[in-house]
């Protein structure tokens, strides 16, 4: 049995709160729940989306919580 993949994702990665703040935005970016002009646009927004989400995957929960934060107080900004 290959444990290689399981392994990986056992496996926590060293990323900022930032960068994560940013994969956040990538998987629920504010302009997704306005109507969208095509298809082409929706699988621009969820390639990127399927990417961020294996690497979110090995992000240790304390930043990961930090980068929920912080992408609340970016939203909070822009309104």
């Amino acid at each position: 049995m290959d444990t290689s993949a399981t392994n990986a994702r056992t496996e926590q990665a060293t990323h900022s709160v930032e960068a994560v703040a940013d994969m956040l935005e990538t998987l629920c970016p504010s302009g997704l729940h306005s109507p969208t002009g095509g298809l082409e646009d929706l699988l621009a927004t969820l390639r990127p989306a399927a990417s961020v989400r294996a690497q979110l995957a090995a992000v240790d929960r304390k930043t990961l919580q930090a980068a929920l934060i912080l992408r609340r107080q970016r939203a909070r900004l822009r309104r």
